[in-house]
């Protein structure tokens, strides 16, 4: 990682937090001013653990839920020699040493109905090729996952490989509405982060969604924090922590614009906004 920070992913570095044998957690700064959890794999617990392609392929698992016990899971980046997992937390040194220990575990992977996938049961999704002199990207932001390989039991196996060869509808968005996950007080968000929602409405079809959130920066002007993700289900969500350093009364405003138009349905809108007001001293 170049010092303070790595450019591809607009994260600031900030002060070591956590050390352990497996590795050094900081905090971070995004691009969006939110406070982020990345921790640094030592190297040799990686390659101890079965190497960077098993823990892809576990960091794979936890984002979908077959690996129960971890922190929630961002990113995970490839810079500069090592391996950077991204968390939306600055996690404690129990759920920080739980999460590594499964990341770097050996435990079978579960898969819902009791079935059981070894580490190389479960495939990693595309590669975005960023052709931009970025670091390279392990793993982007998705929600839906193929399940593939080795499962205890042929029957169980030929049925999972039935349901791959299903035909994925390509999703289309009919609305798009922003609001805020949980309710504040406009007294409650001078100095604080809110988890803002663009929640989408659609066809049920699985897609790649680019978007942008607008939001207000300093002297009056705004800034773009930009993202990709895949959705899937009538009513996936996109999330956006949100820091706040508020002075005065007024509204602020959130907008959640899609940037690739492919994905919308005939005649709805490219975008939708959120309001906050506030009430600071």
């Amino acid at each position: 990682m170049s010092k303070g920070g790595l450019p591809g992913m607009g994260l600031k570095l900030g002060p070591e937090v956590l050390r352990s044998t497996d590795g050094v957690w900081y905090s971070a700064t995004g691009a969006d001013g939110g406070t982020l959890g990345v921790l640094r794999f030592e190297p040799a617990r990686v390659q101890a653990a079965g190497g960077v392609e098993r823990l892809v392929e576990r960091t794979v698992a936890a984002r979908g839920g077959l690996l129960p016990g971890t922190l929630p899971v961002l990113d995970l980046v490839q810079d500069d020699g090592h391996i950077w997992l991204i968390t939306p937390v600055v996690p404690e040194a129990g759920p920080a040493a739980r999460t590594v220990a499964l990341l770097l575990g050996s435990a079978p992977v579960t898969i819902p109905g009791g079935l059981a996938a070894t580490g190389h049961g479960i495939q990693e999704p595309a590669k975005k090729d960023l052709k931009d002199g970025l670091p390279s990207r392990i793993i982007r932001g998705f929600v839906g996952l193929v399940l593939v390989g080795a499962v205890l039991g042929a029957a169980a196996f030929a049925a999972v490989r039935l349901r791959d060869k299903k035909t994925t509808t390509p999703v289309q968005i009919s609305s798009i509405s922003v609001h805020n996950y949980a309710p504040v007080r406009p007294s409650g968000i001078c100095d604080t982060s809110v988890d803002m929602v663009a929640e989408l409405t659609t066809n049920g079809g699985t897609g790649v969604v680019d978007y942008e959130w607008d939001i207000p920066a300093k002297n009056h002007t705004t800034q773009a924090v930009t993202g990709a993700e895949t959705v899937s289900g009538k009513s996936p969500e996109v999330h956006l922590a949100w820091q706040l350093k508020l002075t005065g009364s007024g509204t602020v405003t959130a907008t959640f614009r899609i940037t690739n138009p492919g994905v919308l349905a005939s005649g709805a809108e490219t975008q939708s906004a959120g309001d906050l007001k506030y009430q600071c001293p």
